[in-house]
């Protein structure tokens, strides 16, 4: 039977694979540790983790079973249907692609016994493990032991080939480096003994760096059984991983913004939202309504809004007042979070961290005392919503620096056109 271990060196495979087929361009672009932690979060597994937040259930179920042969202790024939009660112990999990994957292919941990594995059940839909055993408080105890004891074997051989992984990570990203390397020498070296410019595939000093991500898997809340389904509520981890997204989309405008000048409020919006929809599947939206009106951007994950931001470009103090005006107006009562992304373009960045420090506190609806400073350029604050004042949701405020110096072709084409109109 297929273990853990077979799973690992199955894809060390498929990672050598892929580290060997990047194009050169990512392989510049990419820092070697960022590149190695995200093939270790792509083809490695994470430890299996119960839900503690929920109990434990037992659900009555009716089994049967057809008797083979005869039954001297109820005098049955064989051909008998023979039906009893029994209860289904559930444990709860916290949803993940590990546990996926270990069900899906029916894998079993490195050490095993000569057994079906899994030895017991997962539900999807509820994230439970799940064993159906005889209506008795020893069988019930037992169950539980046994899901908690295999969930642990498991544990262990995925924490036994993680350093193999990793190490056999690292050998394979330092070496498509090194070959990449030794490539460029070698046409370097033809450039120079031929005495011809040579163009590259990928040239080291053009090539933007980029940052490796691997898709995010954002599951579903699993309501109760006996309440009606809501919209999902999105947990403050969830949402740190998708404003993570959207602050590296922004510091890329900050890393290059010669490269986005030219590009206007929905131009620069639309590339966040490009940027989310390759790891939610198309699940962003610009200009969706929400609330009391349209959002920039607008994240749908399962059967709800999760995800509410509003992108301003800086032209001073008012600016702040109307993107967080505009978020106090989309947030509904079921929304938690809303984020402001603030663009600047001026040339003194420090005197706009400044302003919006100085002008945060004193905006409608907020709550006082409550502005907070998570970084140099992100404060956050609780605001009550203009749809229901007694609801209140944190607004995230992030400011980024686009500035471009003036060109100096730029500059002596205004001098002379001064010029020209100055003239008599």
């Amino acid at each position: 039977m297929p273990t853990i271990g077979d799973y690992h060196r199955a894809a060390i495979q498929r990672l050598k694979e892929e580290v060997d087929s990047t194009a050169d361009d990512k392989v510049i672009g990419m820092n070697p540790d960022d590149w190695v932690e995200y093939l270790l979060k792509k083809y490695g597994m994470q430890p299996i983790v119960l839900d503690d937040s929920r109990e434990h259930r037992l659900v009555e179920v009716e089994q049967s079973r057809t008797l083979r042969g005869y039954d001297i202790h109820t005098d049955s024939e064989p051909g008998t249907v023979v039906r009893s009660t029994g209860v289904c112990v559930e444990v709860p999990a916290v949803p993940s692609d590990t546990i996926d994957v270990i069900w899906h292919q029916t894998l079993a941990p490195n050490s095993f016994h000569l057994v079906r594995y899994p030895e017991f059940e997962y539900d999807a839909r509820q994230a439970c493990f799940r064993l159906v055993v005889g209506p008795t408080p020893s069988e019930v105890t037992v169950a539980i032991e046994k899901i908690k004891a295999g969930v642990r074997g498991y544990n262990e051989s995925i924490q036994n080939e993680t350093p193999s992984l990793r190490e056999q990570a690292v050998a394979a990203v330092r070496s498509r480096r090194s070959r990449l390397e030794q490539k460029h020498r070698d046409l370097d070296a033809l450039a120079v003994a031929v005495g011809i410019p040579l163009l590259k595939k990928a040239d080291p000093s053009t090539v933007v760096p980029i940052a490796p991500k691997v898709r995010a898997v954002i599951a579903p809340l699993v309501p109760p059984p006996s309440r009606r389904p809501e919209r999902p509520v999105l947990e403050t981890e969830k949402f740190a991983a998708i404003l993570e997204l959207v602050d590296n989309g922004c510091r890329q405008f900050e890393r290059t913004p010669q490269a986005f000048r030219q590009l206007t409020e929905e131009g620069l919006r639309d590339i966040l939202l490009s940027n989310l929809n390759a790891v939610f599947q198309g699940a962003a939206g610009g200009e969706t309504f929400q609330g009391l009106g349209k959002v920039d951007i607008h994240l749908r994950i399962s059967q709800g809004e999760v995800f509410v931001s509003e992108l301003k470009v800086w032209t001073g103090p008012g600016s702040l007042r109307e993107v967080v005006a505009q978020l106090r107006e989309r947030l509904t009562w079921r929304d938690a979070y809303g984020v402001a992304l603030i663009l600047s373009r001026n040339a003194d960045f420090s005197q706009v961290l400044q302003s919006v420090r100085d002008a945060l506190p004193s905006l409608d609806g907020i709550s006082a005392g409550s502005v907070a400073a998570k970084a140099a350029n992100h404060l956050v604050a609780r605001f009550g919503i203009v749809s229901d004042p007694a609801r209140q949701a944190t607004i995230h405020v992030l400011i980024y620096n686009l500035f471009v110096p003036p060109t100096r072709e730029g500059s002596a084409s205004r001098k002379g056109r001064r010029a020209k109109k100055s003239s008599p």
